[in-house]
């Protein structure tokens, strides 16, 4: 799974990398997070038609809510979602088909077990790249309000499945294009996509105070000394 990550980047940094065409205020105001975590307000890059073709960064409640949802409660048990059924879940199927998006991040957290204890790991591209997590996003009717949400697809581990036994799905940049189209509504393409290999990824052990949400800063991403790792 993938329930905490660090985005500290800004996404007007990485110009050569996103192609962005507009990032909105709430995402330019946004201050750097080493401890991001779920329900919270999260950048995420769309692909729009108006007059043109447009890639955006816009910023979304992470945890996806489909129309139908009963409530806001609802998105804290969708942030993720599995590729392996992604394309059945109604709550889901939509958005693969109509509505994906890149979630940037620059690394994620991850916690394995070692007997009754965890030991967190931050985990990111061993080209020192960004991460562009698959995603996908709706919108729901939030009284006379509409509120975009978002959720990050995971798969199976390859790497690093002595960790953690899923990890989220990393987009190269090649595959940015094909992703975001939105008048791409094939699903099949959309799985294609997201069965592609992650790119090579480095973990490092980091301090167990990343559990909890207010601690927030650069020394979330730290490596800790070798005597300090559990296990």
């Amino acid at each position: 799974m993938c329930g905490r990550y660090a985005t500290f980047t800004r996404l007007d940094e990485q110009p050569g990398l996103f192609d962005l065409d507009v990032i909105t205020e709430d995402v330019a105001a946004r201050p750097q997070n080493w401890n991001v975590a779920p329900t919270t307000g999260v950048p995420i890059i769309v692909e729009r038609y108006d007059d043109g073709l447009s890639r955006e960064a816009h910023l979304a409640h992470w945890g996806l809510l489909p129309p139908w949802a009963k409530d806001k409660s609802f998105s804290a048990k969708m942030i993720n979602a599995r590729s392996e059924t992604v394309a059945e879940k109604k709550s889901f199927a939509p958005s693969l088909k109509k509505r994906r998006c890149i979630v940037p991040a620059d690394g994620y957290y991850e916690w394995k077990k070692v007997g009754s204890a965890k030991q967190p790991y931050y985990i990111s591209r061993t080209d020192g790249q960004p991460l562009a997590f698959a995603g996908l996003y709706s919108w729901w009717k939030d009284g006379d309000a509409w509120l975009l949400s978002t959720t990050i697809i995971t798969k199976a581990a390859e790497q690093l499945a002595d960790i953690h036994e899923r990890v989220p799905v990393i987009l190269d940049q090649e595959d940015f294009s094909d992703w975001l189209d939105p008048q791409e509504e094939n699903p099949d393409a959309a799985l294609e996509i997201i069965s592609h290999p992650n790119p090579d990824l480095n973990a490092i052990p980091v301090r167990k105070d990343v559990g909890k949400v207010g601690v927030n800063s650069p020394e979330n991403i730290v490596e800790i000394p070798a005597e300090d790792v559990i296990g």
